[in-house]
């Protein structure tokens, strides 16, 4: 069964995501980074339990630093070479 799904699992919002601001469904954030650290921030609210209706899951996101800066050049790493 493996060979008839390799390459049919695709994410297409992601490819090129560096070429697609602006960000979120409101198009309220101009780059990636921001949206990081819209996320990381919001995690931290919902931890501290003051973030209103937000998915319980969000409180499990945890992003140092070093994770940030790594999940944001994985990111722009999805960009297409139209050269």
């Amino acid at each position: 069964m493996l060979p008839l799904t390799i390459g049919r699992f695709k994410t297409p919002t992601l490819r090129d995501l560096g070429h697609s601001e602006p960000y979120l469904h409101s198009g309220r954030m101009a780059t990636i980074q921001k949206v990081v650290d819209f996320y990381r921030h919001v995690a931290i609210l919902a931890l501290a339990g003051k973030l209103r209706n937000g998915d319980p899951a969000i409180a499990g996101i945890s992003i140092d630093d070093k994770d940030q800066a790594a999940i944001v050049a994985f990111l722009e790493a999805l960009n297409e070479d139209y050269d």
